[in-house]
């Protein structure tokens, strides 16, 4: 769970930083280039008149005498200031002196003015019409609030578009989180690959997968405890008051011969519940090594064949392929296989077949018997722990091997189904191993 969590921050982070340095980086340029499109824009088109004027004014001017006059005059009617400057008063640099000296207008810029000048070649002069700056510095500043207005709210709303889907995913997890928790078992997220928190989601929905099993568990265990339990219990109630009643050697011996027949038995159903306990606190990812699963099938074979339990013949001419491997813990593979076998031969009649063969799917186990078979109905059930068919009855156990086949098969990926064999007529249990 840490390193899952680890994982899902780095992610946050990164598609975080990733969103904002993207929406500054094209903002800022996209903003950059709009201002300075503005700007020349502006420039152009704000001098353009007065560039036209002018130049009109420096033709009219050069060709008359009384220029002083004509300056005085247009200095008491109108606002732009109009100046004659001598030439040789007038110094320019000379990437700028070669387009002057030709009788192209030339723009020069002060804190406070804006002037635009003209040559009038016969009157070896500079023709100034100057403009002040107040009006265009209020229109560049007004245009700069506003875009940098634009700037910052498109940061925000880049933020928002990032955040907003992780806020939606996040409630989302906090109603299902609050729907399980008050005892509605069945609430699980439903994953989308785009959520920012999707792993934080599949382990909730694992989390929430094992309390459910784990409840369901707890009781089937409690009520199993309570009714396997109660039937001991009552005889020996029974045998410790019969024992107490009888002075004659013969009664005292038969009655703690049955008293310790019980105290096995409760023993047998003790041991039982801390194996089914030790195994529910391996819900956790086995250690996987590649096996050869015919190897194991043919260890385990021998193994009942050696003991007493070998009551039916076990045919293994169904494991051809020795190069048929999978992964998984061998003990615990051991163990699922050992729990087919010993459920086959408690109700097989002479024979058990055993065969696997390779799929596009995985590796597929089955173990068949010539027994009475499991009623459809009875299937999915019996992968419950202290569940047991009414065929099985008048068998002993306690209806764990199936929940113990279920339980390692769900470490390791597989799935487990039953089936009634086509061959022999009874039931089929295979097991399909991931590849």
């Amino acid at each position: 769970m840490p390193l899952t969590l680890g994982l899902d921050v780095k992610k946050l982070t990164l598609t975080l930083v990733t969103a904002m340095l993207t929406a500054i980086i094209f903002l800022g340029w996209g903003i950059d280039n709009l201002f300075n499109e503005y700007q020349r824009k502006e420039g152009t088109d704000e001098f353009a008149l007065h560039k036209q004027l002018i130049t009109s004014l420096a033709f009219t001017l050069d060709k008359i005498e009384n220029v002083e006059q004509f300056i005085s005059i247009w200095q008491s009617q109108n606002q732009q200031q109009l100046s004659l400057t001598p030439l040789a008063e007038f110094p320019l640099p000379a990437s700028l002196q070669q387009n002057f000296s030709q009788g192209q207008p030339l723009i020069l810029e002060s804190e406070d003015f804006i002037t635009v000048n003209q040559l009038l070649p016969s009157k070896q002069g500079v023709l100034s019409l100057s403009v002040a700056q107040t009006t265009k510095q209020h229109d560049i500043l007004t245009i700069q609030i506003i875009l940098t207005t634009a700037f910052y709210s498109g940061i925000l709303l880049c933020a928002f578009i990032w955040i907003y889907p992780l806020i939606k995913r996040l409630q989302l997890l906090q109603k299902t989180a609050k729907a399980f928790g008050e005892g509605d078992l069945s609430q699980r997220i439903h994953l989308v690959n785009t959520s920012y928190i999707v792993d934080i989601e599949n382990e909730f929905n694992n989390m929430a997968e094992k309390i459910a099993i784990l409840l369901e568990d707890n009781k089937l265990l409690c009520n199993a405890v309570s009714h396997d339990l109660r039937t001991p219990l009552a005889r020996l109630r029974f045998g410790i008051e019969a024992l107490s009643e009888t002075n004659s050697p013969q009664n005292k011996e038969k009655y703690v011969k049955h008293l310790s027949r019980d105290i096995e038995e409760m023993e047998t159903l003790v041991g039982v519940l801390l194996n089914y306990a030790r195994l529910e606190q391996k819900m956790v990812k086995v250690q996987r090594i590649p096996l050869k699963v015919n190897k194991l099938l043919h260890s385990a074979v021998a193994s009942f064949a050696s003991s007493e339990q070998s009551l039916v013949a076990i045919d293994t001419s169904g494991l051809t392929d020795s190069n048929l491997s999978i992964l998984g813990d061998e003990n615990y593979l051991s163990m699922l296989i050992n729990n087919l076998l010993t459920n086959a031969q408690q109700y097989a009649a002479k024979k058990i077949t055993i065969s696997t063969q390779s799929t596009d799917k995985g590796v597929m186990l089955c173990v068949c018997d010539d027994g009475p078979g499991i009623a459809p109905n009875k299937r999915d059930e019996l992968f419950k722990p202290f569940t047991r068919g009414d065929i099985q009855l008048s068998h002993k156990g306690y209806g764990m091997g199936l929940a113990i086949v279920h339980r390692v098969a769900l470490w390791h990926g597989a799935q487990v189904s039953i089936s009634q064999s086509d061959e022999l007529g009874g039931a089929q249990f295979t097991v399909l191993f991931p590849q």
